[in-house]
């Protein structure tokens, strides 16, 4: 974390780039917190943010913060490097990432990886019925 740590009224807007994320207060865009997300790299980090929650994919590794005070609830290295796409879905956080899909639970828990063999690589939409995340292919 670092030296900022006050906190805006809600909400808080959340900024991501490389292995950054930040919480800026909407309303003077003074910056409130800052996280640096481990195994960064050449990719974007990927946001998912719910009432509660920030997940977040960088190249090699998935955070989840606590929204909207941006404190580290959990990290882990995920099984597959790059550009993430990010699914919500009940108690499943689903992370696909050049062709691969890992499957968490809400703790950090690595549940299942896919790894799709023999099917190619590349950007990945994932989707259940009213909930779907198109690819960012953008790097």
């Amino acid at each position: 974390m670092s030296e900022y740590r006050t906190i805006a009224a809600a909400p808080v807007l959340v900024a991501a780039f490389r292995d950054q994320i930040f919480g800026v207060d909407p309303a003077t865009g003074r910056v409130l917190w800052e996280y640096k997300q481990a195994g960064g790299g050449f990719s974007s980090t990927a946001l998912l943010i719910t009432p509660a929650a920030i997940y977040a994919a960088s190249f090699s590794h998935v955070a989840c913060l606590h929204y909207p005070t941006g404190e580290l609830l959990w990290e882990v290295k995920a099984a597959t490097q790059g550009r993430a796409t990010l699914l919500l879905e009940g108690d499943r956080l689903f992370v696909a990432k050049q062709g691969e899909v890992e499957c968490f639970s809400l703790t950090g828990k690595s549940l299942w990886h896919n790894q799709f063999k023999s099917k190619g690589m590349g950007p990945v939409a994932l989707g259940v019925p009213d909930n779907v995340a198109q690819p960012d292919d953008k790097d």
